[in-house]
């Protein structure tokens, strides 16, 4: 576990700080997606408008990623998550005073999804980048394992608590629980260390003079891309990814809209289901945990991927079989906690792969190139859907998805790839144990000295 006393009490500390941190603003985004969701479902009864809402977070989080990357490269990554977290709670206070006014609207939670979707990106790659600055990375395994188990609290909390605020609370009151839950998140954060493993000859590099400085930029910011080009890997990985976010944008519509529109739950019966993902996701996240080291986390996410096929497939299955509320609601719940841990299994592996096997200095470039590919098609994918779900054909619509995840995750990630990726992992753990045991040899050869 990340708290056994032979861990540095400082590393120990950041863990709690961040923990407790990313629960309070999880809790608070679940409980406004929720009612974002529902909002905007119950009042339009479109799926087409929910979509909407979806396709601008990603439009804009798309063209500012490559940004978001060389920016936490080259600059201080606390200043950014700080000052990003500022930005992102005093557009949540301005959401607050206009729904206090004027009451809520479709626009109103379009404009506060594109300011927050211009902040989002920055903050989230700093996080990402810092990780192994923050946690040392022969621990990265366990901490992003337990980290995700402990946010899935938050994952089942929110629902549940979204469908009974939603029942009991206006919108203008649930946002002000979001502020305030978002406010206590950003204190926290000017408590974490992020340089606690920071290594400055990571950041180290030859100085080629660039005749002109747009020529260096083009360079800085294409970085990251051009290492995942020229990682066989990670170059099908990501292709990978970019189908997958297209064709898995039927999970980010269908739940929500099978549940309110074909099946009439109510909102507390949609917060209970949508606990359900908290559960898989906690299942998920202590599986990778508690678990023994992985020898190849690929490996592990093509398997995850062809689990999610076959949930993707036989999940529109109530909307046929015209059974009653309670059997919907306990085949729906046990396919998103299925899902939920499949989710973990395939995204969990991929991050702790590429924080060891990627440089530090274009981590964060790197983490927003792949952003930037594997949600490239994401927005057409959720207006597609948005569209196919209006229509109907909920079962052909799934099966065409699920199948054609197995014939690319089979395809893309063969046995050659595999054993690449095995080899490479293997490398980049060997260096990290190396790592630790000089660490563990200058503090006894420091503590000899003291002695003496």
């Amino acid at each position: 576990m990340i708290l056994k006393k032979e861990i540095p009490f400082r590393e120990r500390l950041n863990f709690l700080i961040y923990v407790f941190s990313r629960v309070m603003l999880s809790i608070g985004d679940h409980v406004y997606l929720f009612a974002v969701s529902y909002f905007i479902l119950y009042e339009t009864g479109s799926s087409f408008y929910f979509s909407i809402n979806l396709a601008i977070a990603i439009i804009v989080s798309l063209i500012l990623l490559p940004f978001s990357g060389l920016i936490s490269d080259l600059g201080n990554k606390r200043k950014i998550v700080i000052s990003g977290e500022i930005l992102f709670t005093s557009v949540l206070l301005g959401l607050f005073i206009y729904s206090y006014f004027f009451g809520i609207n479709l626009s109103a939670i379009y404009i506060t999804t594109f300011l927050t979707s211009l902040i989002s990106p920055f903050v989230s790659n700093a996080f990402q980048a810092a990780m192994t600055e923050l946690f040392h990375k022969n621990r990265i395994q366990k901490v992003m394992g337990y980290v995700s188990a402990i946010l899935s609290t938050a994952v089942i909390a929110g629902p549940i608590l979204g469908g009974i605020l939603f029942g009991l609370l206006s919108f203008n009151q649930i946002i002000l629980i979001y502020l305030i839950l978002f406010g206590i998140s950003s204190v926290l954060d000017f408590l974490l260390k992020f340089d606690l493993y920071l290594e400055p000859e990571n950041y180290e590099e030859d100085i080629v003079e660039s005749p002109k400085p747009l020529s260096k930029f083009k360079k800085d910011i294409s970085e990251g891309m051009m290492f995942i080009v020229n990682n066989k890997v990670l170059k099908r990985v990501f292709i990978l990814a970019a189908f997958i976010n297209l064709v898995g944008a039927t999970m980010s519509i269908l739940p929500e809209k099978m549940m309110i529109t074909e099946l009439d739950f109510s909102p507390e019966i949609v917060g209970y289901v949508n606990a359900f993902l908290g559960l898989g996701m906690l299942a998920g996240g202590i599986l990778i945990g508690a678990g023994k080291k992985m020898k190849n986390p690929v490996a592990v996410e093509k398997k995850a991927l062809l689990l999610l096929a076959l949930l993707t497939v036989v999940y529109p299955l109530p909307i046929y079989l015209g059974l009653g509320t309670v059997f919907n609601f306990i085949y729906v719940a046990m396919l998103g906690f299925g899902l939920a841990i499949g989710m973990q299994l395939a995204n969990i592996p991929m991050g702790i792969y590429l924080q060891l096997i990627v440089p530090q200095k274009i981590k964060g470039r790197v983490f927003s190139s792949l952003g930037l590919v594997a949600s490239s098609l994401m927005p057409l994918g959720t207006i597609i859907y948005g569209v196919l779900y209006d229509i109907g054909g909920y079962w052909i619509i799934n099966m065409v998805s699920g199948f054609s995840i197995v014939i690319f995750a089979v395809t893309l990630l063969n046995r050659k790839v595999l054993s690449m990726s095995e080899e490479d992992y293997g490398k980049a753990v060997a260096e990290a144990a190396e790592e630790t045991a000089e660490e563990r040899f200058e503090e006894t050869a420091d503590a000899r000295v003291q002695e003496a």
